[in-house]
């Protein structure tokens, strides 16, 4: 006897259908299926049948409706009794297809993808349509759809074993899963992967076209990483290989020659066939460590198929801190596809799932540059198939199970074998005792000799002992090499080669150089090309330049004698004036309150669009924080207070707060210096807004409070209604309404008295925010409604997306969610044009929490919503994401996920000292 309940109920025995034909009956039977031998209370039954309105007599008729479903079954043991209610105790459908889900995972788990593969079919085979397709049972609903959920996790996660083993016949399959399901991106992701083998690719475009618009219509958002990486490999004509892979090595070395001994122990260290590999190369810099690293895990490709990652982990690089653990692992983790929602916070649990998921792979990773044992314990392969090889200055004897190769410079024979691949075999074998005099000259260091070699070749009148001869001028080593390539440059590319090793940020660009140099744009061209030429520049990116280590510290020794403060004073001018040229395009309306500086006449990027200039923000983020604390150290105190006041408004939206926290603690640190305390309380109600967003609220009082003494010592009206706004919403954030509504009182009246109507925007917002939090709806929507016309009369889209949020958020309250819905969605469409994070996640988060929004959509929303939160640090979303997540699976019936992300809300609701929303006070 089996009863079948996912498709149309059927009681089935042996061959024989057998009739259920009352439809009390057929809801009891439903109910019990479902539960697949676990008990079902007589509550619930009654709930099935009956729905909220039961008659006197309900528990007496569903007694009477079980026996005469054990007349039905056979046997009076088919629906035993239970201390509530009663269970079924015969076969079902629900409950093969568990048992057959639990062991195709568990087949996964072990490698075994071909059974896992058959395991997930045979469950796949238990669904014969729409779970209860012809049961109308709406107590039972949401079981019902967490069941469908279920089927189609399952689908994607056999689709995803099917495609890796190569199976054919899938793009029909995958297509009406896609036509059915529009918004899984999963699917999706596996036809345009189908398309591909099959060499479709316009199919395959056309896949990715369709799932954008459908989500840009129905979520209000863009694809995630992976459709955006199938489509970029699309359009670079890159099919997938026959095994999903990702691989993030760097390009191979052209001449790579020599460490043949080393290289073979690399090859044999490595696992491969289910064994941990860990391989650590050290040497001095400029050996060739990374050089040796990559070519190896391009060797070994084919026995680690599934990804080849590199990181650099910045031990040595100038102007970086060493990469951080946790860092490294949010990287790691996303570059082998977890979602962002599910890389945890704490960095044990980061380094827990980045061995969870290695174990299912066989990858290589190359970490390279790192500082010690320490920084890269927790990034290493536990019990897994996986290889990691490390590069490091240090030998790194304290790790355990590693095979070290240490690097010495070439020998004899390998250097010469390098050389001769650059400047050509004729050539040395013509002049051997001047070539083995070079390759004393460059130390036998293959980055000195690789660099020397490219000179001779670009110089086809120089002979070997001429190239030695101008070398014997020099030190030996690798400063040999550099002082030859850079004897030969034009004095102008000597000076800005000079100058460029003063940068305080990572790379430059065009414009920045030429400032540095004095020059114009036109005429700096010619000399970063030259110096590409020569191998003394790098151009990772089209038109932006960065110095390998080694050159970079060559070249601010070389700088000594120049006019270091004149060269740094241009740079920092037009990173200054750029920047307040950006936000004027930005934020036009906010320009008065901005720093005032003179003219400035040097050429810049043209910043007058919208994304032109958050495109250069974006670009020089990491350079402006680190122009800030040059500035602030050298000197330059005005530079880096009045970066932290033109750019705080980009960061604020932007959510970059990690390093908004950076560069305004260096301009704390300029104004303090510089004893100017106006400042110094612009910058602090600068920090009040970063500890806001960061959650460190009673740091952020701290600095409103004495900001806004300072600002009314002086009478600076705007300066005042900034910290009283992050005041504000740090208090509304605490629940401590009494006080937020004070503030934002406050605030108003400092509005309109200095006629600041964009300040009057927000204030209007604050006080609607405190209104609806004290369930006072009528007058947030009056407050709120106020904010956003002067938003929009005066053209500020960031204040225009804060009132949509808000207002989208008391409709959701007061329960019209289909207004709710709206504002959310505009207020998405506005973060969108503007980069606004902070308004982006609080839309999703909005549209997540509506009851109207399907399950589907929901667990889009807010696992769009913790991803963005988690990039830009924002917890409180995060919690709310993982409350809205845990709400969802909750409904679904999908208990170990809603205690994932339940158990993750309440941490960071804890972490951040404040009270879940919605939870009673004690």
């Amino acid at each position: 006897m089996r009863v079948r309940v996912l498709g149309p109920l059927q009681v089935v025995a042996g061959e024989r259908e057998v009739p259920v034909s009352a439809a009390r009956s057929r809801k009891v039977l439903a109910a019990l299926a479902l539960a697949a031998g676990q008990p079902v209370s007589l509550d619930r039954l009654i709930d099935a049948v009956w729905q909220a309105d039961p008659p006197a007599t309900a528990a007496k008729q569903i007694r009477n409706t079980v026996s005469d479903l054990r007349r039905l079954l056979a046997a009076t043991a088919a629906v035993p009794p239970t201390p509530t209610g009663y269970r079924l105790a015969v076969e079902t459908d629900v409950g093969a297809f568990a048992e057959h889900l639990a062991r195709a995972r568990a087949h996964a788990a072990e490698g075994r993808d071909a059974d896992a593969a058959g395991e997930y079919r045979a469950a796949l085979a238990q669904w014969r349509g729409p779970a209860l397709a012809d049961v109308a049972v709406p107590a039972l609903a949401a079981q019902v759809a967490g069941l469908t959920e279920q089927r189609l996790v399952a689908m994607e996660e056999c689709v995803e074993l099917e495609l890796a083993l190569g199976a054919p016949g899938l793009v029909r399959e995958l297509t009406a899963l896609v036509a059915e399901h529009p918004l899984r991106e999963r699917f999706a992701a596996q036809l345009m992967t189908a398309h591909l083998r099959d060499g479709a690719h316009a199919e395959a475009l056309t896949v990715y076209e369709t799932v954008r618009r459908a989500l840009a219509e129905e979520l209000g958002i863009d694809p995630g990483p992976r459709l955006r990486g199938l489509h970029a490999r699309i359009l670079a004509d890159d099919r997938p290989a026959p095994v999903p892979a990702r691989c993030d090595l760097p390009a191979d070395a052209t001449h790579f020659t020599g460490r043949e001994a080393e290289l073979r122990r690399l090859l044999d260290a490595a696992g491969g066939g289910g064994a941990v590999a860990i391989s650590a190369i050290d040497g001095m810099a400029g050996v060739g460590k990374t050089a040796l690293a990559v070519h190896t895990a391009y060797r070994l490709m084919d026995r680690y198929p599934d990804a080849q990652l590199f990181i650099d982990l910045h031990a040595h690089t100038p102007g970086r801190d060493p990469l951080p653990p946790q860092v490294a692992l949010d990287k790691l983790l996303r570059a082998i596809g977890v979602p962002g929602e599910r890389v945890p916070d704490d960095v044990e649990d980061r380094a827990a799932l980045w061995r969870a998921e290695l174990a299912r792979l066989r990858a290589v990773i190359v970490l390279d540059n790192a500082a010690d044992a320490e920084q890269i314990r927790s990034l290493l392969p536990g019990r897994s198939a996986s290889l990691a090889l490390v590069t490091s200055r240090q030998r790194l004897t304290s790790l355990d199970n590693v095979c070290l190769v240490s690097l010495d410079v070439l020998p004899p024979q390998d250097a010469r074998a390098l050389f001769a691949g650059v400047v050509g075999h004729e050539r040395v074998g013509a002049e051997p005792d001047a070539v083995d005099e070079v390759l004393r000259r460059c130390g036998y260091l293959p980055l000195a000799i690789r660099i020397a070699a490219s000179r001779l070749r670009h110089r086809p009148s120089w002979t070997v002992a001429h190239l030695a001869a101008r070398l014997g001028e020099l030190p030996t080593g690798v400063a040999a090499a550099f002082a030859l390539s850079y004897r030969h440059l034009s004095q102008r590319a000597q000076r800005l080669f000079r100058l460029l090793g003063l940068i305080p940020g990572p790379d430059i660009d065009l414009y920045a150089a030429a400032a540095l140099a004095g020059h114009r744009p036109e005429e700096t061209t010619a000399v970063l090309d030259e110096l590409v030429d020569a191998h003394l520049l790098q151009e990772p990116l089209v038109g932006r330049f960065r110095f390998h280590d080694l050159l970079r510290s060559y070249a601010a020794e070389s700088a000594a004698g120049d006019d270091r403060r004149g060269a740094l004073t241009r740079l920092f001018d037009f990173y200054l004036h750029t920047a307040s040229a950006a936000m004027d395009t930005l934020a036009p309306t906010e320009k008065p309150h901005r720093p005032s500086l003179p003219p400035y006449d040097t050429p810049r990027p043209a910043l007058t669009e919208y994304q032109a200039a958050l495109r250069w923000l974006r670009a020089e983020n990491a350079n402006l924080v680190a122009v800030a604390d040059a500035a602030a150290a050298d000197g330059w105190h005005r530079h880096a207070c009045h970066l932290s006041s033109t750019l705080w408004r980009y960061f604020h939206v932007s959510g970059k707060q990690n390093d908004a926290l950076a560069l305004h603690a260096h301009a704390l640190t300029a104004a303090r210096a510089a004893g100017d305390r106006l400042l110094e309380a612009e910058t602090l109600a600068s920090l009040g807004y970063v500890g806001w967003w960061l959650g460190r609220y009673r740091e952020a009082i701290t600095h409103c409070r004495a900001a806004v003494a300072v600002a009314r010592e002086t009478g600076n009206l705007a300066l005042e209604g900034r910290a009283l706004h992050a005041l504000g919403l740090v208090h509304c954030r605490l629940e401590q309404h009494a006080e937020a509504h004070a503030v934002f009182t406050r605030m108003m009246t400092v509005a309109l008295d200095s006629g600041d109507r964009i300040l009057e925007a927000y204030a209007l917002r604050g006080l609607g925010d405190v209104h609806n939090r004290l369930g006072e709806h009528g007058q947030a929507l009056s407050w709120l409604g106020k904010a956003l016309s002067l938003a929009e009369e005066t053209g500020n889209r960031s204040a225009e997306g804060f009132a949509l949020n808000g207002l989208g958020d008391v409709h959701r309250r007061i329960g019209d969610h289909a207004t709710a819905a709206d504002y959310q969605r505009r207020a998405l469409t506005t973060a969108k044009q503007t980069g606004n994070r902070n308004v982006e996640i609080r839309a999703l988060n909005g549209l997540g929490e509506l009851p109207t929004t399907g399950y589907d959509q929901a667990i889009g929303y807010h696992r769009r919503a913790l991803a963005l939160a988690e990039t830009v640090g924002d917890r409180f979303e995060q919690a709310r994401a993982h409350q809205g997540l845990a709400g969802v699976y909750r409904a679904l019936r999908y208990a170990d996920e809603e205690r994932r992300h339940a158990d993750a809300a309440r941490d960071l609701y804890t972490d951040l000292g404040i009270r879940a929303p919605g939870e009673v006070p004690a």
